[in-house]
């Protein structure tokens, strides 16, 4: 797995190297792909994290970090993925 946080990367930069599963933060949007015979193909569910709405994840500790600042938010974050 793969999460990149820069504006410019697109999941076909990790085929290369056979990321199974690439997460792209850009515009403010969780993006995942999973990587497939033919390239990368958008997904809504991870393979790591299969019962886990990552979007809304991400979107929850993203809030925490503005409000309670970025130790609040891992530690939250670390609760709900353990």
């Amino acid at each position: 797995m793969n999460i990149d946080i820069t504006s410019y990367t697109d999941a076909a930069d990790y085929y290369p190297y056979q990321v199974p599963e690439v997460w792209l933060f850009k515009v403010g949007q969780l993006r995942l792909s999973t990587l497939t015979d033919g390239g990368y193909q958008p997904t809504t569910t991870s393979r790591y994290f299969p019962g886990v709405d990552l979007a809304a994840l991400v979107a929850d500790t993203l809030q925490i970090a503005a409000v309670q600042g970025s130790g609040a938010a891992i530690q939250t974050l670390r609760q709900r993925l353990g």
